[in-house]
């Protein structure tokens, strides 16, 4: 590589933190911030909570001008790569188009040589999972006993957003079981977070698991109860088994599980309608034996 220096930066498609907005310039630049007034004039997107750590999805790039991205998820992801600038930079293959990583992998991407004036920065952002184009899926009630819906599909008080627009929220004491809803692997979880506040803030302390399905679509079980998983990341396990107990951790205002099924639309992780075993869950509506 001549000329100028190449910086590889990390950047989070999928923030960590809750009221983090996405938003473009007027120079067509993309950023991220906390600060709502600062991202107004833009017609910002609030982004979604309940994502795994950033540095699972990585970049790489070798002396010899070889870039690789690491993924040390249990699941694909989808990884968008963006260049400070295009002038003097050559590749053999395009850099603007997304590339699905395997799980537990290191996938090349391409031989870079920058011949221009200053740093070279790489950025990348990443949606868990790979693109896929399920609408639906019948599944087993994810949980043991008999509760009623208290939020059902698009919500008012929180069901509003891509990631949670087709979710449910069922109140129940915590230490219930929760069961997985169909068979699949463990993608990713946090459970090492304790006590709920009603402050939106607080839903990046929020417990959880997250299962992928052979269709390529994810179930989500939140608000778990601390360090009560019955599995851990890479486990298989089949509908109906125990996987965690439900809590009242994170963004919560009571004992109750957060469920939602979702998959990778090609630009972000969106959830998703489903039924129980041919039923539309509703609000009201008991679920269980």
């Amino acid at each position: 590589m001549r000329g100028g220096g190449l910086l590889l930066l990390c950047w989070l498609a999928c923030p960590l933190h809750a009221g983090v907005f996405k938003y473009v310039n007027a120079d067509g630049v993309v950023s991220y911030t906390d600060d709502r007034d600062l991202a107004a004039p833009f017609n910002p997107e609030e982004l979604e909570y309940l994502d795994p750590d950033p540095d699972k999805v990585r970049l790489r790039y070798t002396p010899s001008g070889n870039l690789f991205i690491i993924n040390e998820l249990h699941g694909p992801v989808t990884v968008s790569l963006q260049l400070s600038t295009r002038v003097g930079v050559e590749s053999q293959h395009d850099l603007s188009a997304p590339i699905v990583v395997p799980a537990q992998s290191e996938q090349f991407v391409d031989r870079l040589s920058y011949h221009g004036d200053g740093t070279l920065a790489i950025r990348h952002t990443f949606v868990i999972g790979a693109p896929s184009h399920t609408q639906d899926a019948d599944l087993v009630v994810p949980f043991r006993g008999r509760y009623r819906i208290s939020q059902g599909f698009e919500g008012r008080f929180s069901h509003h957003l891509p990631g949670n627009r087709y979710a449910i929220d069922v109140p129940m004491p915590e230490g219930t079981p929760v069961l997985a809803a169909r068979s699949g692997v463990v993608f990713d979880m946090k459970m090492g977070f304790s006590g709920s506040s009603q402050d939106p803030s607080a839903r990046a302390r929020t417990n959880y698991i997250r299962l992928l399905h052979g269709d390529g679509t994810m179930t989500v079980y939140a608000h778990l109860r601390t360090g009560t998983a019955r599995v851990q990341s890479g486990q298989s396990v089949s509908a109906g088994q125990m996987i965690a107990e439900s809590g009242n951790t994170g963004y919560s205002t009571a004992p109750h599980l957060h469920f939602a099924l979702q998959h990778n639309d090609g630009q972000r992780l969106v959830s998703i309608p489903f039924h129980f075993q041919g039923q539309t869950p509703q609000q009201g509506m008991w679920l269980g034996n």
